[in-house]
C-alpha cells in the first residue's frame, strides 16, 4: 500500500510538471478561492469580536436580565420612542444580586434603570436677570449698568417681533400690555426706576418681560440610572472629558457628550461644527441644498449672540467684526448676518474666529459643570416629577464621535434620583410616609371596609371634633414642611443603591468568550430562585443597533459566499475539463495494466497536491493582506460605523482557525471535483481511450 501511494505520488508530481500551464491556470483559481474565503472568514470574525467588545465595554456588559413579562424588548441603543419602552421592572434588584453572586460563570452585576426627563433652558432674559441679581446682591454698580443696558436692547429687539404677532393674536388686551412693558423697559428713565427699587424691578420683569423671550430651549435628556462608581470601572470605554465623576454616596449627573454637543451647546456654535463635519466629508455650501438651507438659518439666529452681549462688549467686539468683514458702515446686527453668512471660501476663517474672538464673551453651553439640573418625567405612575441634581461632569466612550448620538447618548444618574423620577419611594422615604400618616391620623379607609362618604362626611362626629382635629393638621405642616431639608439630602448608603426597583440587570462574565454558557448558567439560577427575568446577550440588549450589526454581518457573509461559490464553480468546472482531457493517457495508463481504482485515486492525490499547495500560498496571501489591513485599519467611515467598530477604524486580527478551515474547504472542493470525472474516464475501456474518444 505505501509502495503504491509513493507511486501515485511520483506520478502526481510529474504529471504536475508535464500539465504545468493547466495546472497554474487551476492553481490561481484556487489561489484566489482560498484568499476570498480566508479573508471573508477573518473579517467576519473580527468585526462580531470588535463589535462584542465594543457595544459590551459600553452599556450592554455581556448580558442583560429584565422582567419577562415586559411589554416591549429590552433596547439599550437605538430605541427611537422618546416616550420610552415598557421593560418592566424588577421590584428589588438586590434579589437578582444575590443570587448571580453565586453563579460561577458571572463576575459582577449592575442595576440599570432606564427613563428620560427634560430640563427647560433659561432664555436670555432669565440668564440677564439672574446675573443682574449676582451683581446687585454683590454691589457691583458697573455691572449693574451693562446688564440693565443689555436688557435694554434685548427689549428693543423683541418689541418688533411683538408688532408683528398683533397681526394674528386675538387677545388684543393682553398685546397691550405687553407692549407697555417692553416700551417701559425701552425707555430712558428705566435705569433709574431699577435704581430707585433694584428687587422689584428686577421681580417684575421676570413676570411681564421674561415669558415674552421665548428662546428658552428645552434639553431632552436620556438617562441611565446605576451605581455610577461601579459603572465607571466596569465599562472601561467610560472616559470623564470635563468635570468629575459623582462621587460615591453621592446623588448627581454625568452628560454623556454627544447630548452636550447637540442640545447644550450654543446654537451658532453647534451649527458651525456640524457645517465643517459636512465639508469634511466632501460637501461644499453652493452645490448642496441642505447646508445652504443651514447657513440661512444660522445667520438669522444673530440674535443668540447679540442678547448676550453688553455694552462693553459689543464695544469691543464691534471693531473686530468690521475688521474681519471689511464693512465699515453696518451696525452690530447687519455685521453679525453679514459673518454668519459662511461660504466655502470663508468658512474656515469663519469658524476660527467665532470660538476666538466672540465664544468668550457668550454662554457656550447652556449648562455647565457644578450646575443644579431640574429633571422633570412623568413617573410610572403618569404624574409629573422633579428632581434637583447636580451636574459634576460630562463623559464619553474612547474611540466615539462627541457628537455621535448612535453612542446612545445616555446621561447617568445615580439610583436613588432615578427611582425618585421612576416614582418609586426608597424604604426611608416609605417610612417617612408611614410616619406623616400616623401623626396625622391617617387610616386606609379603602381597607377599613366603612364607606368613605361616611368616614368624610357622616360619621357624626360633632363639630368641635373635627375642629379639634385640626390640630393632627398643623402636626403634617411641622412634619412636612420642618423635613424639607432632609428630602433634600443629597447622600445615600449602598444598602439603598442595591435595595430597590430597576428596570434591568447588566451582567459580566468571567469570560465574555464563552457568552452562551454563562447565560445558560444565568437563566438557570434565575429560574431556581424563582425570578422571572429574560435574559440576552449584546446583540438583542443593545437593540437597533444590534440588528443592524447583524445586518451588516449576514451582508458581509453573504458576500463572501457569492465570491467562494463563484470561485467553487470555476474551480470545477476547470478540474472537470482538465481530467477529461488526459483520457487518451488515462488509456495508455489502463493498456499497461494499470487499474481503473488507481488512476481515479491518481487523479485525486494530483488535485490534492495542487490544491494544497494552492491553498496554502492563497492563505498566505489572505494572512498579508489581514495583517497590511490591521496595520492601516479599515475606515469607519460614519459615526454608526464608528459605534460598531468602538473607534475610527477597525483593525482586524489573522485567525489561524481561519486558515485552516479554508484550507480543508478548498481541499474538499478539489476533491470533489476530481474524484467524479477521474472514475468515469478510468471506467471508459483502453481501446476507446486510446482512441482519443470520450
Amino acid at each position: 500500500m505505501i509502495a503504491g501511494l509513493m507511486l501515485m505520488l511520483r506520478l502526481a508530481i510529474r504529471n504536475v510538471r508535464t500539465h504545468m500551464v493547466k495546472n497554474s491556470v487551476i492553481g490561481v483559481i484556487l489561489v484566489f478561492g482560498t484568499f476570498v474565503l480566508v479573508t471573508g472568514a477573518t473579517l467576519i470574525g473580527s468585526l462580531d469580536k470588535v463589535m462584542r467588545k465594543s457595544i459590551t465595554t459600553s452599556i450592554t456588559a455581556d448580558l442583560q436580565a429584565y422582567d419577562a413579562d415586559a411589554r416591549d424588548p429590552l433596547s439599550l441603543l437605538g430605541d427611537m420612542n422618546f416616550g420610552g419602552s415598557d421593560n418592566g421592572e424588577i421590584p428589588d434588584y438586590s434579589a437578582v444580586q444575590d443570587t448571580l453572586a453565586k453563579v460561577p460563570e458571572v463576575r459582577t452585576t449592575l442595576p440599570f434603570g432606564l427613563g428620560n426627563a427634560t430640563v427647560f433652558g433659561a432664555n436670555e432674559v432669565d440668564r440677564s436677570l439672574e446675573d443682574l441679581r449676582a451683581a446687585v446682591k454683590a454691589g457691583d454698580q458697573a455691572r449693574q449698568t451693562m446688564l440693565v443696558g443689555r436688557l435694554q436692547r434685548i427689549a428693543g429687539d423683541i418689541r418688533p417681533q411683538l408688532d408683528l404677532s398683533g397681526t394674528i393674536t386675538a387677545d388684543q388686551e393682553k398685546l397691550t400690555e405687553d407692549r407697555a412693558s417692553l416700551d417701559r423697559v425701552i425707555s430712558a428713565d428705566f435705569p433709574a426706576q431699577f435704581a430707585a427699587d433694584p428687587v422689584a424691578t428686577m421681580d417684575w420683569m421676570d413676570g411681564a418681560v421674561a415669558p415674552l423671550a421665548t428662546d428658552g430651549r428645552l434639553n431632552y435628556f436620556r438617562l441611565l440610572g446605576t451605581d455610577i462608581p461601579a459603572f465607571e470601572s466596569n465599562f472601561p470605554r467610560m472616559q470623564i472629558v470635563h468635570g468629575t465623576t459623582v462621587p460615591p454616596g453621592e446623588r448627581g449627573i454625568i452628560i454623556n457628550e454627544s447630548s452636550y454637543e447637540l442640545m447644550i451647546k450654543h446654537p451658532i456654535a453647534r451649527e458651525l461644527d456640524l457645517i465643517e463635519k459636512e465639508i469634511a466629508s466632501g460637501t461644499e455650501i453652493g452645490t448642496s441644498g441642505t447646508l445652504f438651507d443651514r447657513v440661512q438659518r444660522m445667520s438669522r439666529q444673530y440674535r443668540r449672540v447679540l442678547y448676550q452681549l453688553d455694552t462693553e462688549e459689543v464695544g469691543a467686539l464691534e471693531p473686530k467684526l468690521r475688521a474681519e468683514l471689511k464693512d465699515d458702515k453696518s451696525d452690530m446686527v447687519g455685521l453679525l448676518k453679514a459673518f454668519l453668512a459662511v461660504s466655502d471660501d470663508n468658512f474656515s476663517e469663519r469658524k476660527a474666529f467665532f470660538y476666538s474672538d466672540i465664544a468668550p464673551y457668550i454662554r457656550l453651553y447652556d449648562i455647565s459643570v457644578g450646575d443644579t439640573l431640574p429633571l422633570r418625567a412623568f413617573t410610572k405612575s403618569g404624574y409629573l416629577k422633579s428632581v434637583n441634581v447636580k451636574v459634576y461632569g460630562v463623559y464619553h466612550y474612547s474611540g466615539v464621535a462627541k457628537d455621535d448620538a448612535a453612542a446612545g447618548a445616555y446621561s447617568l444618574v445615580d439610583m436613588l434620583t432615578f427611582r425618585d423620577i421612576y416614582g418609586k419611594m426608597t424604604a426611608s422615604q416609605q417610612a417617612e410616609l408611614s410616619g406623616i400618616k400616623a401623626s396625622v391620623g391617617a387610616k386606609d379607609l379603602g381597607a377599613s371596609g366603612g364607606s368613605i362618604e361616611d368616614e368624610l362626611f357622616g360619621g357624626g362626629g360633632s363639630i368641635e371634633s373635627t375642629v379639634a382635629s385640626t390640630e393632627a393638621l398643623t402636626g403634617l405642616d411641622s412634619v412636612t414642611f420642618g423635613r424639607a431639608e432632609e428630602r433634600e439630602i443629597t447622600t445615600f448608603t449602598q444598602d439603598e443603591v442595591d435595595h430597590g426597583v430597576a428596570t434591568s440587570t447588566a451582567i459580566f462574565l468571567k469570560n465574555p468568550e464563552q457568552a452562551e454558557v454563562g447565560k445558560t448558567a444565568v437563566e438557570k439560577a434565575l429560574g431556581d430562585a424563582g425570578l422571572k427575568l429574560t435574559v440576552v446577550g449584546w446583540k438583542q440588549a443593545s437593540g437597533f443597533v444590534g440588528q443592524a450589526a447583524m445586518v451588516i454581518q449576514l451582508v458581509l457573509f453573504i458576500a463572501v459566499l457569492v465570491l467562494f461559490l463563484v470561485a467553487i464553480v470555476i474551480i470545477n468546472i476547470a478540474l472537470v475539463l482538465a481530467t477529461l482531457e488526459r483520457t487518451s493517457e488515462i488509456g495508455t495508463m489502463r493498456a499497461l495494466g494499470a487499474q481503473a481504482r488507481f488512476v481515479t485515486w491518481m487523479f485525486v492525490v494530483e488535485s490534492q497536491f495542487v490544491g494544497l499547495v494552492s491553498a496554502c500560498i492563497g492563505a498566505t496571501f489572505s494572512g498579508l493582506f489581514v495583517n497590511w489591513l490591521h496595520t492601516v485599519g479599515i475606515p469607519a467611515g460614519n459615526d454608526f460605523l464608528s459605534v460598531l467598530f468602538g473607534g475610527k477604524a477597525m483593525y482586524p486580527e489573522q485567525s489561524i482557525p481561519s486558515m485552516i478551515l479554508g484550507i480543508v474547504i478548498v481541499q474538499v472542493v478539489s476533491l470533489l471535483a476530481t474524484i467524479y470525472p477521474a472514475w468515469l474516464a478510468a471506467d471508459v475501456p483502453p481501446v476507446v481511450a486510446l482512441q482519443g474518444k470520450e
